[in-house]
Parts: C-alpha cells; sequence; structure tokens
C-alpha cells in the first residue's frame, strides 16, 4: 500500500474511532473524582452539556449563564464560539472539550475546570484552552459564569468618582484620580455621557485572562502588558496601572463614530493625545503623550537627518527605551490632531475621525490637507514645527 494513502487511511479510522465513541459534547473522564452528590452532578452535566451545544452552535446562551456579570461571562463564551466557528466539518466531530475537574466552593456553587485539546494528525495534542467556570445551582437549576466573582472576593473596593477600583494591597490615589478627571474630559468633549465604571487592578495580561475564565489560552501563551475593556462597563488594568483614559477614548469614540469611517491612525493619535499610550514603562508608569514627544525631539536631534513621513509612514520603532509597543506614527499623529483641534476645534477632530478605515494613510492625510494644509509634500517641515513648538 503506498505510503500516502496508509497515512489517509489512518487518519481516517483514528476520527472514526474517536467520534464514534463520543457521546457527551463535553467528555466527562473517569479519573475525575466528583466531590458532590450525584444529582448535583447529574444536574450540572446536563446543563453544561446544553450550554456547550449553543457554544458550538454560536447561539445566545443567557437562559444557562449566572445573572451577575452575565456581559463578561458572554465576552468569554464569545471566544470560544469563534474557536468553534473555524472549524472544518472533521475537527468538529471531534469530542475536544474534557471536564477535568470539578468541586465545590459553597454549598451551592462548584468550580469547573474543561480542557479544549487541539487534535492534529502530523502532530501531538496540544491544549487550547483550560476554561474555569462556576456553576451555581438556585431551586434545582444550573447555571455558569466566569470565576471573576471567586477569585475576587476578598479583594478591596474604593469608589473614586464614576470610577470602582477593584484590588489587591494599594492603589495609587493620585493615579486613580487623575483617570476619574480624564474619563470625564473625554466624554464631554465628544458629547456623551462619563460612564461608571468597574475598573479591576491586575498584575497582567495572564491574571486579567484568568478573572475571565481562561486558565490558559494557546494564542494569549507568554503576552503579558496588555489590560482589557471596556466591556459592560468594566476594565481590566495594564500591567496594574490606574489609568486605562487610552481605551476609553477608542470607547466613547464607537459610541458616535460608525465602524467603517474611523481612521485608525486619528484614533491613535487622539488616544495617545487626550489619554495615554496604553502601555507602561519600566518602572510602571504610564507614558504620556508629553513624554513622547520630548523624546521625539531629543531622537532628532540624535538623528538629523531623520525623514518625518518616513518615519511616521513606516512607524518605525525608536520608543523601545521606554516600551517595545509605543509608536511613533501615533506619537506624530497625537501632534497633528492637537493642531487640528486649536485650528477647527472638536468637529475637525470629528471629522479627522471619520476620515476614512480603508486606505487609511491615504485618507488620513487627504483629510489633515482639508483641515489644516498639511499633505506629504510639506509633511516633514510643518511636523518639524509641530514637534519643536509644542
Amino acid at each position: 500500500m503506498p505510503k500516502m494513502r496508509k497515512r489517509l487511511l489512518l487518519i481516517v479510522l483514528f476520527f472514526t474511532l474517536y467520534t464514534s465513541v463520543a457521546q457527551d459534547i463535553v467528555e466527562k473522564p473517569d479519573f475525575v473524582n466528583y466531590a458532590i452528590d450525584s444529582l448535583t452532578k447529574k444536574r450540572i452535566n446536563t446543563s453544561l452539556e446544553l450550554l456547550f451545544s449553543n457554544i458550538i452552535k454560536g447561539v445566545s446562551n443567557s437562559k444557562y449563564l449566572t445573572s451577575k456579570h452575565i456581559k463578561l461571562t458572554e465576552s468569554s463564551l464569545k471566544v470560544l464560539e469563534g474557536y468553534e466557528s473555524r472549524k472544518d466539518s472533521v475537527t468538529l466531530k471531534i469530542q475536544d472539550k474534557r471536564l477535568i475537574n470539578m468541586y465545590p466552593i459553597s454549598d451551592h456553587e462548584y468550580s469547573l475546570l474543561i480542557s479544549y485539546t487541539i487534535y492534529k494528525s502530523d502532530v501531538k495534542p496540544k491544549i487550547a484552552y483550560l476554561v474555569r467556570l462556576i456553576a451555581t445551582e438556585n431551586n434545582g437549576n444550573i447555571t455558569f459564569s466566569i470565576p471573576l466573582e471567586y477569585y475576587t472576593r476578598y479583594w478591596k473596593i474604593k469608589e473614586i468618582g464614576n470610577v470602582t477600583y477593584h484590588y489587591r494591597g494599594q492603589i495609587n490615589k493620585e493615579r486613580a484620580l487623575l483617570f476619574d478627571q480624564k474619563n470625564t474630559k473625554i466624554a464631554n468633549r465628544l458629547g456623551v455621557k462619563p460612564q461608571k465604571l468597574n475598573f479591576y487592578m491586575c498584575d497582567d495580561l495572564q491574571e486579567i485572562l484568568r478573572l475571565r475564565g481562561f486558565e490558559y489560552a494557546i494564542k494569549a501563551n507568554g503576552q503579558y502588558r496588555d489590560g482589557y475593556g471596556v466591556v459592560a462597563k468594566t476594565i481590566f488594568s495594564v500591567m496594574n496601572n490606574e489609568d486605562f483614559s487610552h481605551d476609553m477614548f477608542h470607547y466613547y469614540s464607537g459610541q458616535i463614530n460608525e465602524h467603517k469611517n474611523r481612521n485608525w491612525i486619528t484614533e491613535e493619535g487622539v488616544a495617545y493625545s487626550w489619554g495615554n499610550a496604553y502601555y507602561t514603562d519600566r518602572n510602571g508608569g504610564m507614558i504620556t503623550h508629553k513624554r513622547l514627544v520630548g523624546e521625539l525631539r531629543n531622537y532628532l536631534k540624535q538623528n538629523p537627518k531623520t525623514n518625518l513621513f518616513d518615519l511616521f509612514r513606516q512607524n518605525r520603532k525608536i520608543f523601545s527605551h521606554i516600551a517595545p509597543e509605543i509608536s511613533a506614527r501615533s506619537t506624530i499623529a497625537g501632534l497633528i490632531v492637537n493642531r487640528v483641534e486649536r485650528e477647527k476645534g472638536i468637529e475637525g477632530v470629528l471629522k479627522l475621525i471619520n476620515a476614512g478605515r480603508q486606505d487609511k494613510l491615504k485618507s488620513f492625510l487627504k483629510r489633515t490637507e482639508e483641515l489644516i494644509g498639511l499633505n506629504q509634500d510639506n509633511f516633514n517641515s510643518k511636523v518639524e514645527k509641530l514637534i519643536l513648538d509644542y
């Protein structure tokens, strides 16, 4: 038998055997020690099957979700729905989910750990997700939620303005007050109501994922410097920093500007200028636009032959000594946004935001020429002046 044909036959046999014994959507292996009574076990398993049946179908799960933090739970389950939607006709038939741990955490709540495994014929199986859900029993009904409430049950809570902080240890009150002020100011500038927010102070992205129900996620393996939000009026911090004003601008902008029109060069420029650069420096401080403009000025002194338009177009990384993610383009875009606001007001800024999502550089320059006469030909001289005059 030719090698290729033999290999194909083995693959088919593997999938056939694996799917023929599969009955439950979520496998319940014999090694799992159910430290609960048989009736509760049956109720949880039945509800779990119904929940994951809906996840596979990509339909609403609200009937099977605990009301508290329901929007955040739905947000996490959307990740699993997306994972299921990318499967082909063969992998859809493979039983890749297993309940690998379950234990009570109160007299009516239970912690469940579910593994997702990637099976491919030419590589060893890999863990895609380890998902933590909390099952809650109420009058015989079982609902599920992410473990946010359980994992933060001993955290402190402090309200500062419109922001309720959830944290361990201490928070930096000065930063928190600044964020509350910027949250209000950004909303007011855009003509929307400032949002009341819940803000969870997390050490890194891996802790955020854990609070969201992902003990492990293969695509986030090794990532740690991002935050998460705004979802359901909730923020999870960037590297335990109290200021999330960068993404607050994007959040409020999304309330008044259509997705198809939003120019992301402008959006990032406004977010840098009105908020911050999103990422923290090596000391945990939030990186401000003012600081980056000073760094850019110093860079130009040390590199006098720099072509500013090329730097902007290529978005070269020149701030790695501060943080590897920081954008030269967004720093310059922030200066341009400031100039537009001085000359044309908020109306001009909104026009620049809505310059268009497609071909974003061309769309951005077309609108800046209309608003302040800035184009590719005079970019270097005009932007250099903005930097020097800042």
